[in-house]
């Protein structure tokens, strides 16, 4: 007898079949280069935030860098009279071959190459002192001190009397008094409420000389010179900018420094280099300061400064050490030599 086949049974279970060790391994990888393309986009993304915020921060740097060397390098000889007036100068210290650079009037700006020396300050490897292949510049100028104004002036006691009481002067500041006829740089010996004198002292930034007239006489009396009523008081600043060792090598190692008489602070962390070239009257471009005669320095009239700023994260850019580094130029003209 005969046997037939037995038709299938729709619905019935049918064996499973395994995955091959192949498939298994496709998707193994497939897996791992989904978990590769999305761990690339996250370290991407966090190295593309942390250079933003590293950017970010240099940026304010160099708002702060800017606005404060700014303010200064435009004022360079400046004065609340006439930047055209004969300044004589009493101060012990301007006297002589080699004066104090804060008080040297006779130049109210000078640049410094990478190579030059700037006497305010060594160039070495300590903290606060100058790197070396970096620019410096000096500037000096006359700042208001709250409108200071002379109402009578006894050259014999050497005291000018003074429109404010109490005035913003202190004994020992350097001061410009100056009306439309000639200008003095004098040391402040005393103050009172409402007077100001300019005597004869043998500190070194005191004065050789109460005579405020022209020529220079370093004696007691010295050579008389009345100031007008209306005459005007305004205090000496002298400063000058560098690039300078801060001692911190973790975060980039420099900073830009302000020096005046009274030592050197740091302005701003991250700021590697500064570069400038100046403008003479008559040049037809900005020159480095060595292509700047010493007697052509009260003939510049425009500075270009290149600042370069360096981040203190590391592993943010392709510089050295894996830090950002972005170089800025600006461009500045000295408004008290405008013609």
């Amino acid at each position: 007898m005969r046997r037939t086949a037995r038709p299938p049974v729709h619905g019935a279970r049918q064996p499973q079949r395994g995955v091959s060790l192949i498939e298994l391994m496709i998707g193994l990888t497939l897996g791992l280069l989904v978990v590769a393309a999305a761990s690339m986009v996250l370290v991407a993304s966090r190295q593309a935030s942390r250079s933003t915020d590293s950017l970010g921060r240099m940026q304010e740097t160099l708002r702060t860098s800017f606005e404060l060397m700014a303010r200064e390098l435009r004022e360079a000889g400046g004065n609340p009279c006439d930047t055209q007036l004969t300044v004589t100068n009493v101060l012990n210290n301007a006297q002589g071959a080699a004066p104090t650079w804060w008080v040297d009037w006779s130049q109210t700006l000078r640049g410094f190459d990478g190579a030059q020396a700037f006497a305010g300050v060594a160039t070495g490897g300590a903290t606060g002192e100058r790197v070396a292949g970096t620019d410096a510049v000096m500037v000096k100028f006359i700042s208001d001190v709250g409108d200071l104004t002379v109402t009578a002036h006894d050259t014999a006691t050497a005291v000018f009397s003074v429109n404010n009481s109490p005035h913003a002067v202190r004994a020992g500041d350097l001061l410009m008094a100056c009306d439309y006829r000639q200008a003095a740089l004098l040391s402040a010996s005393a103050i009172t409420a409402t007077t100001v004198e300019h005597k004869e002292t043998a500190a070194a930034s005191g004065n050789c000389s109460r005579g405020l007239g022209v020529p220079t006489l370093c004696t007691a009396a010295g050579t008389p010179f009345s100031l007008n009523p209306g005459g005007k008081l305004g205090r000496l600043v002298a400063v000058a900018w560098y690039i300078g060792n801060n001692g911190r090598a973790e975060t980039g190692g420099r900073s830009l420094y302000r020096i005046t008489r009274n030592g050197a602070e740091e302005v701003a962390e991250g700021v590697s280099d500064l570069q400038m070239q100046y403008l003479t009257a008559g040049a037809a471009d900005y020159v480095a300061a060595g292509a700047v005669p010493a007697a052509s320095w009260g003939q510049v009239l425009g500075m270009r400064v290149t600042l370069t700023l360096t981040s203190a994260e590391t592993g943010v850019g392709t510089a050295a050490g894996g830090r950002l580094q972005r170089p800025l130029a600006f461009t500045l003209s000295l408004r008290n030599r405008m013609p």
